[in-house]
């Protein structure tokens, strides 16, 4: 089965809550050392199941009264900035390109977080656009997507990653995505796009 067509099947059966692989850089660390488990509680706190990709679940405390409701409108990088805003995080923007901006997180550890926005033209595309930069950058790799947004962060562990991506709440805004040794996962229980 070619990679996008696996993505497509992991994606309608995680919305059923059961997450299984689909199509199979940077340490977490982007703008400096950092780490993500500082601050931000422990991950199985968060989860149900294990901690390895393609078998953990965002407990529903995770994303308690954010909006979950699908969200296809066209959006650019100020959508998560104002989320995090929103959160209390401070963020910083770099422009490399007219369709990639990078929004540094300034204090959400120790260190300022990278993140690589790709800005695409609807969902399908960001949603591809990132499972692709995940397999590229390979095991530990991690992002969002949330409609025609590609978020893309920094190598993680899957506690570093579920602790920042909870902590922030990104996973409660986009669709939380992260590389096993050679697909992708879904992770269930936040935002989801089908």
């Amino acid at each position: 089965m070619q990679p996008k067509y696996r993505l497509l099947a992991t994606l309608a059966v995680a919305s059923g809550a059961i997450v299984l692989p689909s199509c199979g850089g940077s340490q977490l660390q982007a703008t400096g050392a950092v780490s993500m488990g500082t601050g931000g509680g422990n991950a199985e706190a968060n989860v149900d199941g294990s901690l390895s990709p393609g078998y953990m679940r965002l407990k529903p405390a995770a994303c308690q009264g954010e909006p979950l409701k699908p969200d296809y409108s066209p959006l650019n990088e100020g959508a998560l900035v104002r989320f995090l805003t929103a959160h209390g995080f401070e963020s910083r923007t770099v422009r490399a390109r007219s369709d990639l901006v990078y929004v540094d997180v300034m204090n959400a550890g120790d260190h300022p977080v990278r993140l690589r926005v790709a800005i695409l033209n609807d969902a399908p595309a960001a949603g591809t656009e990132l499972h692709e930069a995940i397999l590229q950058h390979g095991p530990g790799s991690w992002g969002v997507h949330r409609s025609n947004l590609a978020v893309l962060a920094p190598i993680g562990d899957p506690n570093e990653v579920v602790t920042f991506a909870v902590k922030t709440k990104l996973a409660c805004w986009g669709v939380l995505t992260m590389a096993g040794l050679d697909d992708t996962f879904v992770v269930p229980g936040g935002y989801f796009e089908l």
